[in-house]
């Protein structure tokens, strides 16, 4: 695998710039949207009521640590390849097409998985927040489904336009949540007296260090997304120089936003974790408090929540179509998924099925009534599979970030091995950490301890599936 994409169509070349790789890598990861979601349940708002508590801070920080180090490596990568199949593309030069192949299935498999899930997620927390402040009773399905339609379109006529939405939409909720939080940390600074330094002191997590170990499986999820950018390598003008700057770049910021909206949560609740988990979602009930905000802030940042949720599903959805236009491409995947459309050079084939895909999950979501459910204290009828498809999806990339890993010990030209391998050690600690969280934590919670069992049965899908094409001749073992 050489430095560009190897034969095929190619997608638009040029068209993006720093900013759009940026708002690609943010708006994947939502963290407004994780802010708000994710953060109760690192505190212990979580199935099994485990949690960091009030030493949450702690848990992000080593989360930030080691996504940080699988952020580097993979920002190495993104230096010399620059095809649209990112982590696939990274994973077959270290180890050849036949294991490439394998890590292209798990991760796009866990891309396609959250794609899927954020759909959900949309219709749901508009028709919350449309119901609830204003009365408005239209279904949360129909609100799902009109993303899509308005999304495929999008992606259809142009990367760009994508990714300058993401841009508007992700950073502007990321700087109003951010500098929101600030404020409630001054304002508890200044008028209460003074600041306190518990969150960052491991001993204050009243479940010790399994609680924070529990949190960091959470906080990993919450950067999810970073490396997403590097799909857009062949749409990109300068990607050697821009892409790793998106990578790193977005991966440290989200981390130093999650540390402070996380420190500002646990004094904004005067470090009681038991004020903290009632007022679920906490970011909600700090921004309608009146010592911080407003009834119509608190409003405001449901919305907020809502912007973000809608430059997630849009994050995932150019990366899942990017991912599954480089399989098609190289021959993994039916080569119709591979077409180019002639005027806006954008994968329009893969584009349309995954928005057709999510429609079609949606309405069976809706007409099952759920499909599954994780108990009586549901949020609403979309909220069970949007959560597993979460776990689900996080799961299958945390694997991936896990095989980078192991990919830093091979080495790459020019850069530093023992930089390399360091990094690998950190990233891939962080990332085993990760999926034995999945599999132990979740062990005795109904239909979520099937979740690493599926992904290994998804894993058996990929082997055979290369088995098949190796048969056929498709796959070789070295790169080309």
């Amino acid at each position: 695998m050489g430095a560009q994409a190897g034969g095929g169509e190619k997608l638009g070349k040029g068209n993006l710039t720093l900013l759009d790789v940026i708002a690609q890598s943010i708006g994947f990861i939502g963290p407004a949207f994780a802010a708000a979601f994710f953060i109760p349940t690192i505190v212990g708002a979580s199935l099994n009521g485990k949690g960091a508590g009030l030493a949450s801070p702690v848990s992000i920080i080593i989360a930030m640590v080691g996504m940080c180090a699988v952020a580097w490596i993979i920002s190495r990568f993104a230096r010399r390849i620059h095809a649209a199949g990112s982590l696939y593309d990274y994973v077959t030069e270290a180890f050849g097409e036949r294991i490439g192949f394998i890590a292209g299935w798990v991760y796009y498999g866990g891309v396609i998985a959250l794609t899927l899930a954020i759909g959900l997620a949309f219709g749901g927390f508009l028709h919350d927040t449309l119901f609830f402040n204003h009365g408005v009773e239209l279904a949360w399905f129909w609100y799902s489904i009109a993303f899509w339609v308005v999304a495929g379109l999008m992606m259809v006529r142009g990367v760009a336009i994508s990714t300058r939405v993401q841009l508007v939409l992700g950073v502007g909720s990321f700087l109003i949540i951010l500098i929101f939080s600030i404020w409630v940390i001054m304002r508890v600074g200044i008028v209460d007296g003074g600041l306190s330094g518990q969150p960052f002191n491991p001993s204050s997590s009243d479940q010790g260090w399994n609680g924070i170990f529990f949190g960091i499986l959470y906080a990993v999820i919450m950067f999810i997304g970073f490396e997403s950018s590097a799909n857009l390598a062949e749409e990109t003008k300068n990607p050697r120089k821009h892409l790793p700057l998106a990578i790193f770049g977005s991966c440290i910021t989200v981390g130093i936003f999650y540390i402070i909206v996380t420190y500002a949560q646990a004094v904004g609740f005067g470090l009681s974790v038991q004020d903290w988990l009632a007022a679920f979602p906490p970011l909600y009930a700090l921004a309608a408090d009146f010592r911080y905000g407003s009834t119509f802030f608190g409003e405001l940042v449901q919305w907020i929540v809502v912007i973000d949720i809608a430059a997630v599903g849009l994050g995932t959805a150019v990366g899942s179509s990017r991912g599954v236009f480089a399989l098609a491409r190289d021959g993994r995947l039916p080569k119709v998924l591979a077409s180019v459309h002639p005027k806006y050079k954008t994968p329009w084939i893969a584009s349309i099925a995954l928005a057709v895909a999510s429609v079609i999950v949606v309405i069976i979501v809706a007409a099952t009534n759920g499909l599954m459910t994780v108990g009586e204290m549901d949020p609403g009828q979309w909220f069970p599979m949007f959560n597993w498809l979460a776990t689900f999806g996080g799961f299958m990339l945390v694997a991936v970030y896990f095989a980078i890993c192991v990919a830093a010990f091979k080495g790459m030209p020019g850069e530093s091995s023992g930089l390399l391998a360091l990094a690998g050690i950190v990233g891939g600690l962080v990332s085993i950490g990760a999926i034995y969280g999945v599999i132990v934590q979740y062990a005795d919670i109904p239909t979520y301890n099937r979740v690493w069992w599926i992904a290994v049965l998804w894993l058996v899908g990929g082997v055979i599936a290369m088995l098949i094409l190796n048969q056929m001749g498709r796959l070789r073992n070295k790169t080309a």
